[in-house]
C-alpha cells in the first residue's frame, strides 16, 4: 500500500501518464524499475512510497486508461449523427497502430498478459471493456430512437460486436500492411445498421 508522510517530490499526473505509456508500449513484465526510473525521472523508493509498488503504480497507470476509455464512450452520444462518431472511434483504433505501432490496446494488453491471475487487474479491465460497450449501446439506442439506426437492431448485442471489432482492430492492424481492408471491415460492420433515413451513418 502507499505510504504516508512527506508531500511527493514529483507531479503524480505526470508520473502515472508516462507510466501508463511505458507498461502500454512494454508490458508489465518487461517493464523493469530501472526502465521506471529512467523514463520516469524519479528514483524507485519514491515510486515505492508514493506508490506501494511497481503493481500499484501499473494499476494507478490502467485506471487512468478505463478514464480515458470513459471519456470516450460519452463522446460518443451528443447532438447530431451517432454512426459516424462510432465509425471515427473504429477508425482512431487504426490511426493509433500507425503513429504508435504494436503498442495495441492496454486493456486487452493486460487481459492477454495478467488475467486471469490478477484479479485487481482483472476488475479494471472487466471495468473499461464494460464502459465501452455501455457507451456504444447507448449511443446505438440514441440512434434508433432518432431514426439513424434500424428499430429491430438489438444495440446491446451490437454493441458487443463492435467492441469484439475494435479489439480485432487492434490485433490486424499490427500485421495488415493495407489499412483500407481493416477500413472496409468496418463500414460492412456499420453499413447495415442504418436506416439510411438520416443520412448514412457508416458513409
Amino acid at each position: 500500500m502507499p505510504r504516508t508522510g512527506r508531500p511527493r517530490s514529483f507531479d503524480d499526473g505526470r508520473v502515472v501518464a508516462e507510466a501508463l505509456e511505458l507498461f502500454w508500449r512494454r508490458g508489465y513484465a518487461a517493464t523493469s524499475l530501472r526502465d521506471l526510473k529512467d523514463g520516469l525521472g524519479v528514483l524507485p523508493g519514491s515510486l515505492y512510497a508514493a506508490y506501494g509498488d511497481k503493481h500499484g503504480l501499473f494499476l494507478r497507470a490502467l485506471e487512468r486508461y478505463v478514464d480515458a476509455a470513459r471519456e470516450q464512450a460519452a463522446e460518443l452520444t451528443g447532438d447530431g449523427a451517432v454512426l459516424p462518431r462510432v465509425r471515427a472511434l473504429l477508425l482512431s483504433v487504426l490511426e493509433a497502430a500507425r503513429e504508435t505501432p504494436g503498442r495495441g490496446c492496454m486493456l486487452g494488453n493486460t487481459a492477454a498478459e495478467l488475467l486471469p491471475a490478477d484479479e485487481t487487474a482483472g476488475r479494471l479491465v472487466h471495468d473499461g471493456f464494460g464502459t465501452l460497450e455501455t457507451g456504444l449501446a447507448q449511443a446505438l439506442q440514441a440512434a434508433q430512437r432518432s431514426g439513424e439506426v434500424r428499430p429491430d437492431v438489438d444495440c446491446g448485442a451490437q454493441a458487443r460486436l463492435l467492441l469484439a471489432l475494435m479489439q480485432g482492430l487492434h490485433v490486424l492492424a499490427r500485421a495488415e500492411a493495407d489499412p483500407r481492408r481493416l477500413t472496409d471491415a468496418i463500414d460492412t460492420a456499420l453499413a447495415p445498421l442504418a436506416t439510411g433515413q438520416a443520412g448514412h451513418g457508416a458513409a
